[in-house]
This record gives structure tokens, C-alpha cells and sequence, in this order.
């Protein structure tokens, strides 16, 4: 292929990344098979297979070619108000101006922690969060099950305890233990690499793909060590546009798997192992791993292996849209709690599973604490250590902690600010000063 219509790189404004696809040139008819990265007034920025990058004169391209790149910049133009309207969303502006003595509170109520619960009601006030459910447990016992807030949007209904909330990334302890309960069965090794377990080169997208994804190990997945850079190239999990661009799908279509494959299209952004990078996609991967190998559903699998062993049945997988989710799942404080049938968010939360979809009670996530450590293993009766994890999602602040004191203890809110999130450091401060003072008189 002779490249006579590339340019010299120059140095543009990045657009998010886009699938595979063929650009011709106006005049010659001349193909290239590229993946869109970036582009300018003037130039568009490409990578072929093998990660090398090309940047193309837009003027020269056919006027398929440069209508694409034009919504490619209109796209990325937007995000700066697209941010501004979502994060209105998740603060939920309508959510009147809450009071400690508005908050209804229900539950099974340990009386040494009255000051934890008035902890997590102050947190309410300030943020203006309409529903909360806190478990706290020790000694493998569920001993305070709180539910504070309302069950509806209108706020008419105190909430109970027993809803179900969306766990955002503390799903990834859960994906961990499932995949230590495959180990140990003797069915996986933390390295195994994941493209062979998962016969990734049977789909096309994986002609040509990066080499390194070859050398990916499931224990690098684990910790974050694939080779993928949230940061430095943003998070391919939720680039719905271009998955659907792909796949020629609708947004309701994408599958878990599509995200996988178009992750195939795109280079890595690091020798897998050779740093730790926060990675979502990685645990999307590994959620294929357990679907796999056990020959279950993903959630199938957890519900037989992780939740029978910590008598937690309430795991499920959360829904995009409220009218699909379980009558014991809570709402939330963002789109789409709405009569809408289009869903305003940047990805389909269905397709990001192993990454953050799965639901329970607060008091069943304190009994996974309390039978698998944060980072997936068994836990021994009697085993103490300090580990705490967090999760955000649009709609969800997640908290959880299992104490060098014993204690295990769960927050899940109905509401967040935006992205990033500062909430769960909000949340983890105020139940953790509380505790100090009263921890030893649970019993």
C-alpha cells in the first residue's frame, strides 16, 4: 500500500478513539485500513495495524471519509457540556433541600451506633443524597442494617432495609473471588493468558491486533497490570459510539463481548506487567474468563460459587433503564429515571458487567467481606487485616471496609456528584471518625 497522501504527524486535539475502518482518498481511490485517533480543522490522525500512526490531509479524503472525522470533532466537541448536563443530572437538582429530621430510618439498629447512622444522615443532608443502606458485621454476624432515605423518587417512601443497589466497582472484589474460586478448582492459573483462554483470534478484529495481547496473564488483569491506560487514553468501556459504529448496533444491543472485541482494534498502551493502570476493560475480561470456564453465565456463576459461600443471595446484575431492573432494586439519582426510551449515558452500564453492574443488599456485600478478603481470596474465621474499596457509577457512591478491629462495613448511596468522584472519601471519613469512638463496644 503506498501512503502518498499521508503528511507529517503534527500536533492536534485529541477526539476519542473510533473502530477500524477503510479511508479512500478523493482523487486516486487509494485504501488504507485504519483506526481513527484524532483530528484538527486541516488533518486527521490514523493507526494501522501494528500501532503505527499516519496523519491524512482531511481535504483529500472522500466526502464519506471526512463527514465521518467531521462527527468524530463534533463528538468530542461536545463532551464539555455533555459533562456539565450529566453531572446535573447526578445531582439530581429537583432532589429537594434535605434535614437530618426529614430522613426516615428503618432497620435492625446495634445500640452502640447511633453515632454511625447520625455519620451517615449528615452525609445525606450535605450532598443532598434521598437514599442510603449501611450493613455493618462481625464475627460472620450482620449486626447493624440500616435503610435511610426514601424508596421512590417522589419521596414519599421511607426506604427498608433489603433493597438492592448497584455496587459500581465494588463488583471487582466480587469478580476476583469468583476468579480465585476457578483457581483454586484447579480450572485456571493466575498465568494463563486471557487471548488463548478466550480464543479471541477466532473474531476479526483480532487480525492484525497488537502482539502484545498475546502476553496477557490473568493475575496482570487482576492487578490492573494489563496494558491498558484509563488515564493517558481514557476508558475504551465506555466509548458506546464507536462499539456501535463497529457492530452496526443499537445502544440497547451492546453485549459485554462487543466491548472486548473492539478492544481488539486498539493498540495497548504499555508492555503488559510493566506498570499498574486503574483498568475497567481488564475486569470486563475477566467476567468473559468466568463465563468461560465455568460454563455459566457471569452472574450464574457468582450467585452459585461466591454467593453460596457467603449466604449473599441477593447478587444480580443491574439495568441501564429502571423499568428492566429487578422490583427490589433501588432507583438512582440520574438518568435514566425517566420515561425515556433513549439512554443519555456514554456507555451501556449492561455491557460493563465484570466492571461494576452487579447489585445486592448492604448486608450481603458485609457477608462476602466477611468470607473473601477485598483482594478475591477465602478468608479464615478469626483473620484480621485493613483493606478498604470504593465504587462510583452515575448514580452510585459505594464504600467498603473490613477493619483491623473486625468490623466489615458497606455504604451504598443512590447518587453522586459527577466524575471524577470525591464523595467516597466523604462517605469512608465520616462513618470511619464515628466508629472510632464507639467499635469497641460491638460485640
Amino acid at each position: 500500500m503506498k501512503y502518498g497522501f499521508l503528511i507529517a504527524l503534527s500536533l492536534i486535539v485529541t477526539a476519542a478513539p473510533a473502530a477500524v475502518r477503510t479511508w479512500t482518498e478523493a482523487a486516486t481511490g487509494k485504501k488504507i485500513e485504519a483506526t481513527f485517533v484524532s483530528a484538527t480543522g486541516q488533518t486527521v490522525t490514523v493507526t494501522v495495524a501494528g500501532g503505527r500512526s499516519f496523519t491524512l490531509e482531511r481535504a483529500r479524503l472522500s466526502p464519506e471519509d471526512q463527514a465521518f472525522v467531521q462527527q468524530q470533532l463534533t463528538t468530542a466537541a461536545a463532551p464539555p457540556a455533555a459533562t456539565a448536563n450529566r453531572k446535573a443530572k447526578d445531582r439530581f437538582e429537583d432532589v429537594k433541600k434535605l434535614t437530618a429530621e426529614d430522613i426516615p430510618v428503618s432497620g435492625l439498629a446495634h445500640p452502640a451506633l447511633a453515632a454511625v447512622d447520625a455519620a451517615v444522615v449528615q452525609f445525606m443532608v450535605e450532598k443532598g443524597v434521598p437514599a442510603v443502606t449501611f450493613a455493618l458485621s462481625k464475627k460472620g454476624e450482620v449486626v447493624h442494617d440500616r435503610a435511610f432515605g426514601w424508596a421512590d423518587a417522589g419521596l414519599k417512601t421511607p426506604l427498608q432495609p433489603g433493597v438492592k443497589m448497584r455496587l459500581a466497582s465494588l463488583t471487582k472484589p466480587v469478580v476476583k473471588a469468583a476468579i480465585q474460586t476457578l483457581v483454586a478448582a484447579g480450572k485456571l492459573k493466575p498465568e494463563d493468558r486471557v487471548f488463548e483462554l478466550l480464543e479471541l483470534a477466532q473474531y476479526k478484529e483480532a487480525q492484525g491486533c497488537d502482539p502484545r495481547w498475546s502476553k496477557v496473564t490473568l493475575q496482570q488483569l487482576l492487578d490492573h497490570q494489563g496494558g491498558w491506560d484509563r488515564e493517558a487514553a481514557g476508558d475504551l468501556t465506555t466509548r458506546s459510539t464507536a462499539i456501535m459504529a463497529l457492530f452496526r448496533l443499537k445502544t440497547a444491543e451492546i453485549e459485554p463481548m462487543h466491548v472486548v472485541r473492539y478492544g481488539l482494534t486498539l493498540p495497548l498502551d504499555f508492555d503488559p506487567g510493566a506498570k499498574e493502570s486503574y483498568c475497567n476493560y481488564g475486569y470486563i475480561l475477566l467476567a468473559r474468563v468466568v463465563e468461560k470456564i465455568s460454563g455459566q453465565p457471569f452472574i450464574g456463576y457468582v450467585q452459585s460459587s461466591v454467593g453460596q459461600a457467603a449466604k449473599a443471595s441477593s447478587f444480580s446484575l443491574s439495568r441501564t433503564d429502571a423499568r428492566d431492573r429487578q422490583p427490589d432494586e433501588i432507583w438512582y439519582c440520574y438518568h435514566p429515571e425517566y420515561p425515556q426510551e433513549e439512554v443519555p449515558l456514554t456507555f451501556r452500564t449492561e455491557a460493563r458487567d465484570g466492571a461494576g453492574v452487579l447489585a445486592c443488599t448492604a448486608a450481603d456485600y458485609c457477608r462476602f467481606l466477611e468470607t473473601y478478603w477485598i483482594s478475591g481470596q477465602v478468608r479464615a474465621p478469626g483473620q484480621r487485616a485493613s483493606y478498604a474499596f470504593n465504587g462510583s457509577h452515575p448514580g452510585v457512591t459505594a464504600v467498603c471496609a473490613q477493619r483491623a478491629d473486625g468490623l466489615n462495613y458497606t455504604a451504598l448511596a443512590n447518587r453522586r456528584e459527577g466524575a471524577p468522584a470525591d464523595w467516597n472519601g466523604d462517605l469512608r471519613k465520616l462513618i470511619d471518625t464515628a466508629l472510632e469512638t464507639v467499635a469497641v463496644q460491638v460485640k
